[in-house]
């Protein structure tokens, strides 16, 4: 099995990492962290005993990865970049997560502890779903979206490409949710939301209008 990294050695790569710790011995296995990558951080430097590589340094065999970033736009770039290289994205599923009939779940994707991925949904690929975050039925997740914590994605949302959520926002059952828009803290989404909109306030207003 090629071995496995964790891309970002900030706070999500640092919280995978312990996620990784927190599962059974055949997730642990599976997912055992050969090296943070980092552009940001000096190489051989290390981070709770793990080794951080810059990706132009990493001379092991090829890496399968996941993405430890939030931000939507960093993400997409450095993943396609490693895909590029031959790098083999990989989907972590943290084993506290509860996932439904039929769901299709994209390459790169990051479950986190205790989220709720619902029957027939669609998950795009390199999506973070952090904990406690649920993905009603029939919901669309773009591909490079981050859902940030306690985020709940109602059923039949359809959601675009590389869309932030702020920790416990909502969307009503139904709504569409434009490319790269931002969704705040803590805000309720109640009607659909253009391309690169701002949304906060419950209910949720655009902001950079």
């Amino acid at each position: 099995m090629r071995p496995f990294v964790i891309v970002g050695a900030g706070g999500l790569g640092r919280e995978l990492l312990g996620w990784i710790a927190d599962c059974g011995p055949d997730t642990r296995q599976r997912f055992r962290v050969a090296s943070f990558i980092s552009e940001w951080k000096d190489a051989g430097s290390t981070c709770h005993g793990i080794p951080i590589c810059h990706p132009d340094e990493w001379n092991g065999p090829t890496p399968r990865f996941v993405m430890g970033l939030s931000d939507p736009v960093e993400k997409k770039r450095l993943a396609l970049s490693l895909q590029a290289r031959g790098w083999e994205p990989e989907t972590f599923i943290h084993d506290s997560a509860a996932v439904g009939l039929a769901p299709k779940i994209g390459a790169g994707t990051v479950i986190c502890p205790r989220c709720c991925i619902s029957t027939d949904c669609e998950i795009g690929e390199h999506v973070l779903i952090n904990s406690a975050s649920g993905v009603g039925h029939d919901a669309i997740v773009g591909p490079y979206s981050s859902l940030l914590g306690a985020v709940s994605i109602n059923g039949n949302v359809k959601v675009g490409e590389g869309v932030l959520f702020g920790a416990g926002s909502m969307v009503y059952p139904g709504k569409k949710i434009g490319d790269w828009a931002k969704i705040g803290l803590g805000s309720v989404v109640l009607r659909n939301v253009p391309d690169r909109a701002v949304m906060f306030g419950n209910p949720a207003q655009r902001i950079d209008a």
